[in-house]
């Protein structure tokens, strides 16, 4: 018995069953769906199920269901740009201000102090001048006190 019959004989049974289009293929003819049509209705529902998820997570971001990490335990107090790629940011974590170097490649902490008002202050000398240089000067100190250990 060569191939092609044994293959016949094993496709009749499901054929039988109500299998569409395996009776046809059972007997030699053309299967009667054709690949090109399956393939653009499987394209189709493929884009259509991707389409639903990206629109309820939408939904779900636009209605505040989404969180990002616990509520109230991070705050970004501010931030300011030093150069094209780096930048300061005042974090409160709990009680605590930590004051964080950003770069391209890294997060650097530079100081951490207990949390004060909303807008921190300075620490002045006599006549209202800001002790100890001014804040660039003490920044470029402590990232190369970083830097060297």
């Amino acid at each position: 018995m060569n191939a092609v019959a044994r293959l016949r004989r094993a496709v009749l049974p499901l054929a039988a069953v109500g299998v569409p289009g395996l009776a046809r293929a059972a007997e030699g003819g053309a299967p009667a769906i054709s690949s090109a049509g399956s393939l653009a209705q499987a394209g189709l529902g493929l884009f259509g199920v991707i389409a639903l998820i990206l629109g309820l997570a939408w939904a779900a971001r636009r209605a505040g269901l989404v969180r990002h990490g616990p509520q109230g335990m991070m705050k970004v107090i501010g931030s300011t740009m030093l150069g094209a790629r780096q930048r300061l940011v005042l974090v409160e974590v709990g009680e605590t201000w930590l004051v964080l170097g950003v770069s391209a490649g890294e997060i650097r902490t530079l100081h951490s102090m207990p949390a004060g008002p909303a807008t921190p202050s300075a620490p002045s000398g006599p006549g209202g001048q800001i002790s100890g240089g001014s804040f660039a000067e003490k920044l470029l100190r402590s990232m190369q006190e970083n830097f060297k250990s």
